[in-house]
């Protein structure tokens, strides 16, 4: 992959077609097929150029044509974040920020630019304070991806599994090694364990949406008879708590929360 060129204010991922093939792959949603990998490709690079042209409405559709031969990898979802900021709709540059995040949860460029974007919109709704322990946890727990973590825990099985073989046959001189070998990679599979279970929970269970709508009224109900609670706006990050038809519980990261249409959402 060669290395990104610099934009004005953002970085645009660009990549040579057949890494980018191999690796998209690898992210890819099952319902892809190689024929689809491969129009995905093409609009990935013909969206790139257009970026790079700043032709950025151009560059929009074809990022869009991509996601829609579904095919899910954290470029393109950066990308595509990028032609829509230039655009003017934060909203919709937020949410595939976060979809890329949620791929690449390390990569640094996604979260600059989350955070560039999130600094720009109107409502900020800052997390509720934690201490520094609850602060170091969050940050364990964030520092990977679901992918990263199964892969991780099945190299840690796998060394597990070769060093107790080895252990059988190896001499006195190294069955200690071998033995200390298997601890601690039974103590690494022990740390992760509970971290990558409660992800995966989160992810089964835990979804949030953005607003894509200028303004959106919270409604004390699932409807425009109740009460109306607060105004959001463009970009704002909710916790969806439940659906009720075509309206959604909502939380804020404040722990304030309402209705409001399922319309003016884009799911993460």
């Amino acid at each position: 992959m060669d290395c990104p060129a610099k934009t004005p204010g953002f970085l645009l991922r660009a990549a040579f077609p057949l890494l980018w093939l191999l690796a998209i792959a690898s992210l890819a949603s099952a319902s892809a097929s190689p024929e689809a990998l491969k129009r995905a490709t093409a609009a990935y690079k013909q969206a790139n150029a257009a970026y790079e042209k700043t032709d950025y409405a151009k560059a929009a559709e074809l990022y869009r044509n991509a996601i829609d031969e579904s095919v899910a990898d954290p470029r393109l979802y950066f990308n595509y974040g990028n032609c829509l900021f230039r655009l003017n709709q934060p909203g919709m540059a937020i949410l595939y920020y976060e979809k890329a995040r949620k791929l690449d949860p390390n990569d640094q460029d996604i979260a600059y630019n989350l955070r560039f974007v999130n600094a720009q919109i109107i409502d900020k709704n800052p997390a509720a304070e934690s201490n520094a322990l609850t602060r170091a946890i969050g940050f364990a727990h964030s520092a990977f991806s679901i992918n990263q973590g199964l892969w991780t825990s099945v190299g840690l099985f796998s060394l597990i599994f070769l060093a107790a073989i080895l252990a059988l046959y190896a001499g006195a001189a190294f069955r200690g090694a071998l033995i200390a070998a298997m601890v601690l990679a039974a103590l690494a599979l022990l740390a992760l364990s509970p971290s990558l279970y409660f992800k995966i929970k989160e992810q089964e269970s835990l979804q949030y949406g953005v607003v894509l709508k200028p303004a959106v009224e919270m409604f004390s109900g699932p409807g425009e008879t109740f009460q109306v609670l607060t105004q959001v706006h463009e970009g704002t990050k909710f916790e969806i708590v439940e659906t009720r038809g075509d309206w959604v519980s909502v939380k804020l990261a404040n722990g304030k929360g309402g209705f409001v249409r399922l319309a003016d959402l884009g799911k993460v």
